[in-house]
């Protein structure tokens, strides 16, 4: 005995099965993309990130080693004896080279960063060549202090003399 709806059942079942295979395929699909091709281009990303992050720290150590330079040279012009003209000229061209070396293709804070370093260098070497300008100030203050009571002092002698003229 064959059941009525034979040809409903046939079709229902070609289209569950087309069906079923579809979803199936849909996430076989999805998986391969998934765990197959993402992961190595992510890998890829993040290789390139951290080859630029190791550049950077590289760059980072060599930046901070003229730093120490520079800054052990700017230190060095409070020593007494030494040849201010070399060392002043010294000290720029560590400041230039320093400069130099900043990456241009760079647009990111950093720049702005190691730029801002390098003219805080600069201000800091003009501050100190011109305190060593004024180093013999407080000497002369002094003598300008004594110069000025002697005057007051030849004013006062002037004035009593100048009074007991007119009487």
């Amino acid at each position: 005995m064959k059941p009525k709806n034979s040809k409903e059942r046939r079709n229902s079942i070609l289209k569950f099965s087309l069906l079923f295979l579809f979803t199936t395929a849909l996430i076989v699909t999805a998986f391969y993309f998934d765990f197959d091709r993402v992961p190595f281009k992510e890998n890829a990303v993040w290789r390139e990130r951290s080859a630029l992050i190791e550049k950077e720290m590289e760059y980072q150590k060599k930046f901070s080693k003229g730093m120490k330079e520079v800054r052990s040279l700017i230190d060095s012009l409070d020593v007494p004896g030494q040849n201010l003209q070399y060392l002043n000229q010294v000290i720029s061209s560590k400041i230039v080279d320093l400069q130099k070396t900043i990456p241009k293709e760079d647009s990111t804070y950093r720049y702005d960063m190691y730029t801002n370093i390098i003219d805080s260098y600069v201000n800091i070497h003009d501050l100190k060549t011109k305190l060593r300008e004024f180093d013999d100030v407080d000497e002369r203050i002094e003598e300008y202090k004594e110069e000025l009571e002697k005057t007051r002092k030849e004013l006062n002698e002037a004035n009593r003399y100048l009074d007991a003229v007119r009487r």
